[in-house]
């Protein structure tokens, strides 16, 4: 069976969009290039289309934000190649682009029928095939495997009645019981990079060398933040996969030595979570004499000072640390209690050890107010990391955040395209609107370019 897998083109009045790979769908406006800063890679589609060619079928991966592919450019391309199966990856803030643009693909393409994934879906499965006749399927959380089962399926003319996906029959609208997740990570074949714009894929975050490649050791998180959607929609659960150490870095050492990349970037949920998991992948580094610098996304108040001496031996380079709010209250009510003091010295910590820094920051959780936001920019004065992120606090569907929110009345929109968490804030708080957390971003952020540039 001929299987597209297709990540769409997402442009809105000159902002640019990303959103498979992404936990966070956002949109941006690109440098002086056209190109954005941070172009994810489309991990669930890279290992779907890996998965689907292991297992016979011919598939082609389209990745039309990371190769500047517009609309009219993709529908011809998809027309030349005649798919049996078009899978599109979506999510809440891009998913009325997403429909409008697979309505027109399916016009153009009316044999074709339609997958949509990720997180937006898995939520509004029912209403999505009510509402827009067009779309044939909607895989739930983790799809790689349903895609390959729906396509054995369809292939052998059998009812697609496999764990994990949503479809009409004879009229009606059918969920099927829900697909356990991925739980032997290294059964999957590596994701396919073959044919995708690899030097395009960038999170060169405090200066992380370029061209980097992104990779997951694992999946999941055993923290319950309340915002945090992938462990709440993807994978309804809060704990960590891992995947095999050795295999890891024999992934790593052939994207070296194969691409040229001079840095990988290490883009799990939260790679310090398991510490031996750690050690080992740092031990195998070593073995393997890798002999790049790589950066992860980690949690502060988990790291040990054994932990970071080993990254650190390994090649760490930079470090992504999520501390969100600098408010006590805040961080519990969110789920994401953390002590601010263990924060604090680990970051000088990493830093003594001449690796560099990079902190998020989720503005306007419940409980923001402008004391809290000051706590915050205090905090950052006294850390100073490396680079920052503030970013508006996103209540996604299927998030405790949002069912909160909603509950509260705390929604000021309910436009799927307004939740676009760098563009503007869709949750007021008692003592904050959305006008003052814009306000204290751009005031946040321009506090920490004069201390980077007096420093």
């Amino acid at each position: 069976m001929r299987v597209a897998l297709v990540n769409l083109p997402w442009d809105d009045k000159g902002r640019k969009g990303v959103r498979a790979g992404s936990r966070w769908p956002f949109t941006a406006m690109p440098g002086p290039d056209g190109r954005l800063l941070y172009v994810p890679f489309p991990f669930y589609m890279a290992y779907a289309a890996a998965l689907l060619k292991k297992n016979g079928h011919d598939v082609r991966l389209i990745d039309a934000i990371a190769e500047g592919t517009a609309e009219e450019e993709l529908a011809q391309m998809l027309a030349s190649y005649g798919p049996e199966l078009l899978v599109a990856e979506t999510s809440t803030p891009s998913f009325s682009n997403d429909a409008a643009a697979l309505e027109r693909i399916h016009a153009r393409l009316p044999d074709c029928p339609i997958v949509l994934c990720g997180p937006h879906a898995s939520v509004f499965p029912q209403d999505i095939l009510t509402d827009y006749p067009f779309v044939s399927y909607v895989a739930r959380g983790e799809y790689e495997e349903t895609i390959s089962d729906l396509a054995r399926h369809l292939e052998r003319g059998a009812t697609p009645d496999v764990p994990g996906l949503a479809y009409r029959e004879a009229g009606r609208i059918r969920i099927s019981s829900e697909r356990p997740v991925i739980e032997d990570l290294d059964g999957l074949p590596w994701p396919q990079r073959d044919g995708l714009p690899l030097g395009r894929y960038h999170d060169g975050f405090c200066g992380l060398p370029a061209p980097g490649v992104q990779m997951w050791t694992s999946r999941g998180c055993p923290f319950a933040c309340s915002f945090c959607v992938w462990p709440q929609v993807m994978y309804r659960q809060h704990r960590q996969r891992r995947r095999n150490a050795l295999d890891v870095v024999l992934e790593m050492e052939h994207l070296v030595g194969r691409h040229g990349f001079r840095a990988v970037y290490f883009d799990d949920d939260v790679f310090n979570a398991d510490k031996n998991h750690v050690l080992n992948i740092c031990s195998e580094m070593k073995k393997k004499k890798i002999g790049v610098p790589w950066g992860a996304m980690a949690r502060a108040e988990i790291m040990d000072e054994e932990m970071l001496r080993v990254m650190a031996d390994s090649g760490l380079y930079a470090v992504k640390y999520g501390v969100e709010s600098a408010n006590r209250r805040i961080l519990e009510d969110a789920g994401r209690a953390a002590d601010l003091d263990r924060v604090r010295s680990v970051i000088a910590a990493t830093k003594n050890l001449g690796v560099k820094v990079h902190l998020t920051f989720c503005l306007g959780l419940p409980g923001e107010t402008p004391g809290t936001l000051k706590e915050t920019g205090d905090f950052l004065a006294g850390v100073r990391p490396d680079s920052v992120q503030f970013s508006f606090a996103t209540p996604f569907p299927g998030t405790k955040f949002f069912a909160d929110a909603e509950r509260r009345g705390e929604l000021v929109s309910r436009r799927w395209e307004d939740f676009d968490g760098m563009r503007q804030c869709v949750v007021r708080t008692p003592a904050c609107a959305p006008q003052k957390m814009a306000e204290a971003r751009e005031r946040l952020h321009e506090e920490f370019l004069k201390r980077m540039v007096s420093s």
